[in-house]
Order: C-alpha cells, then structure tokens, then sequence
C-alpha cells in the first residue's frame, strides 16, 4: 500500500500544479476581460450644432472623442459655428470614438497685411484688396485713433494696427489703426474732458493710452471686466477724464488656447511707492529688430496700489515694470501658440 503511494505521489503533484496553472490562466483572463470592460467607458455624445467650435471643443477633448474637422462654406452662417456631427446627440458611445464634426468657414481667410508706415490713403487702399487665395477681398476698418506726432513722424501716418501683421484670421476681423495727426487737423484747441470721453470710448485700450500718454495725461486702468462677447476683447468700455487724469474700464475675453496674437491682461500690487515705466518688448515681423514701447510712462504709484495694464503682443513679447528709483520690479513674457 506504502509503495503504491509513494507511486501516486509524484502525479499527484502533476496534477496540483496543473490545478493551480488553469486557475491562475482563469483568474487572468477574467481580471482582462473585467479591465477591458471598465476601460471601454460609455459616453453621451452632446448636442454641439450650431455652437462655436471654440467652445465645445474643449468638452469634445474631455469626452476623450477623437474630433476629424471638416469644413464647410456658408456665408449667411456664423463663422466656426458647427454645421453638423456625425454622432447625434444624446446617443451612448464608447469613449475613444471618431466624430466628424463640419464647421463652417463664412468669411474669406487671409493674412492681416502691414499698413505700418504707410499714410491713411495708401492704408485703406491695401485693406481694401486683401489676397484670400486667388481672389482679393476687402477689410474693414473698425477704427481710428489719432494722436501728435513724435520726433519725425510723419503726419497722417498708421504708426501701429491691431491686429499685428501677419496674423492668419479672417475676412470678418476688423483693422483698428492708431494714426498719427494730419497738417491740417492740427489746431491750438485745448480737449476737454468730455471730448475724450467721445473720442477714445470704444477704441483699442493699448490706443487709447497712447494717445493719453502722448498729450501727457496720466491714465489708470480701474477694471478689467469680462467680455461678452469674443471681439470686443480690448476695447475700452468706459472712460471718465479728471484733473487728476483719465479713469478707463476695459474689458477682456481670456482665450482657452493661447494665440498667436492676442490682448494680455497683468495685475500687480505695486510694492514701493515710486515714479514707474512699463516697457513692450518685441520682435517686428517686418524688420526682425527689437522693438521697445512705452506703455505706462513715469507714474507715481503707491505702496499696496493695484496696477492693472493691457498690451497686445504679437507671437511672443515681454512687458517690464521699472521703478525710477526701486529698479525692475516684475516682468511678464508671453509666447503664443496657436
């Protein structure tokens, strides 16, 4: 009996180890098939037509959906909104699907070209025939800011344009020129505060204080408020002109994605009490040479005071606050994306 035992014994582990094989190999391949399963999340497709691009493909992002952009053109149509999707809404998908999304493209895409330099005729005449592939098409002028002439600047001259040349947008955008006064535009008649108010509401806040700085009155950007709507990102609200200077509320739309060309808002709460200068620094995409621009010319500011200023940079750029006395107190760079 002993020695039959003793003969069984060794298959017996044969057989043990093979029990424990199949079921760890069971084990396995359950645990696979319970991963898989989890990780095949479902999902609720949105309802995305007739919304902006811009803002849903953020959600689409988060909802791991694979998006393929078609394009489509419909000038009656708001430019970007979503034309159609090829899931429909409200239907369970797994996470990790294609969707076809069709955005409609309802104006002309071209290149913002430079009017930098050239007089106001000649500006309007290239803005007039801008190239959008084969054919010209026209931009508008959304409006024009006029300040004294500096050094040997000539008059009736476009000194700056938002937006920056060579941005890629399209035919819808509006061009907004800062021009420098002409001969005969020029008179001994002092502005008064409520002329001001009329001439720089609704203009380009990086503008409008140019033309503060430039007839030596001192500005103080009070709020920053949310834009409502995309395009009027920028743009002076409302402005309130003193003795003591002029007060501006601007407002503001923060982009998801960082752009190439786009309007930058900085806070600072100042820590001395000094005389203070911001400078622009930059790369003209004419020339290639470093620029410098002054946006916030010696200022008195006090301890604890909140400094708000808003620049328009092209693809890259640096602002710098320098106190007269205290030195480099805060610098802030920007580097688009998109």
């Amino acid at each position: 009996m002993k020695e039959k035992f003793l003969k069984i014994l060794p298959y017996s582990g044969y057989v043990l180890f093979l029990g424990l094989g199949l079921i760890l190999f069971f084990t396995a391949a359950f645990l696979v098939v319970v991963v898989r399963t989890k990780d095949e999340q479902k999902v609720l497709m949105p309802n995305i037509t007739g919304k902006n691009y811009i803002e849903v493909h953020n959600e689409l992002q988060r909802l791991q959906l694979k998006v393929k952009l078609e394009t489509k053109r419909i000038p009656e149509k708001t430019d970007g909104i979503v034309l159609s999707q090829s899931i429909d809404a409200g239907k369970e998908v797994e996470a990790g699907s294609k969707i076809y999304v069709t955005v409609n493209i309802g104006f002309d895409r071209v290149t913002v070209p430079d009017v930098k330099g050239q007089d106001l005729k000649r500006a309007r005449a290239i803005l007039e025939k801008v190239l959008s592939g084969e054919i010209y098409v026209p931009m508008s002028i959304g409006g024009i800011t006029y300040v004294p002439s500096r050094g040997d600047e000539p008059a009736d001259t476009v000194i700056d344009q938002i937006p920056q040349a060579g941005k890629e947008t399209h035919s819808g955008e509006k061009v907004y020129l800062l021009v420098t006064e002409s001969n005969t535009s020029k008179s001994s008649k002092v502005l008064t505060p409520k002329d001001w108010e009329e001439l720089l509401i609704a203009v380009p806040t990086p503008f409008a204080v140019e033309a503060l700085q430039r007839n030596k009155i001192p500005y103080k950007i009070q709020e920053i408020q949310k834009a409502k709507r995309r395009e009027d990102s920028g743009i002076v609200q409302s402005i309130k002109v003193t003795e003591s200077g002029a007060h501006i509320t601007t407002v503001f739309h923060e982009a998801q994605e960082r752009m190439l060309y786009d309007y930058e808002t900085v806070s600072y709460e100042i820590d001395d009490t000094d005389v203070y200068t911001a400078y622009l620094s930059y790369t003209d995409a004419k020339t290639g040479t470093e620029m410098k621009r002054e946006v916030l010319t010696s200022q008195k500011l006090k301890e604890d005071e909140m400094l708000h200023l808003v620049v328009y940079r092209g693809p890259s750029a640096k602002l710098t606050l320098v106190g007269l006395e205290t030195g480099e107190a805060k610098t802030w760079k920007w580097k688009g994306v998109y």
